[in-house]
């Protein structure tokens, strides 16, 4: 069941990744093309700044689509820097779900909360733990000896 989570979850990532970068880039459009003002603000900055919030945005979600992936595909729990990543993303979405619900309605909510459950799920389900060896790893190569051998450990004194 991870794995299949894993997979619609960095296939949500990857399709909030365009979507994103895609409205951004069109705000950046209707800002120069309306040639607007915001609070003074010059317009070709704001049209520049959209644009490089999309680029920055875009990349966000894809690395966080593309290390799910990773996890899936080894069948390994996260590291640190992973589980941060998602946890960043898991807040955004909580964030931007409220803001959504106020702003857009219940249909963009619903969404984005769909998403965060997602997340929330993967985060939460059990992974096989990165000290842990795989089928592949040389498991029993090396084997230690068992405590019922008879051989126990001399004490230095």
């Amino acid at each position: 069941m991870r794995r299949t989570v894993a997979v619609v979850l960095a296939a949500a990532m990857f399709a909030e990744a365009a979507g994103v970068a895609w409205l951004n880039w069109f705000l950046a459009m209707v800002v120069e093309g309306q040639r607007m003002s915001l609070a003074g603000l010059d317009p070709d900055m704001v049209a520049r700044s959209s644009r490089i919030g999309a680029v920055l945005f875009a990349l966000f979600f894809v690395a966080c689509g593309a290390v799910v992936l990773v996890s899936a595909i080894r069948g390994r729990a996260l590291g640190r820097l992973g589980t941060g990543l998602l946890v960043t993303v898991a807040v955004v979405h909580g964030v931007l779900g409220a803001a959504a619900f106020a702003l857009v309605g219940f249909k963009a909510f619903a969404v984005l909360a769909a998403v965060l459950a997602l997340i929330l799920l993967f985060l939460s389900s059990p992974g096989r733990r990165r000290e842990d060896p795989g089928p592949g790893d040389g498991a029993g190569a090396e084997a230690p000896p068992s405590p019922s051998s008879g051989t126990a450990p001399v004490a230095a004194g």
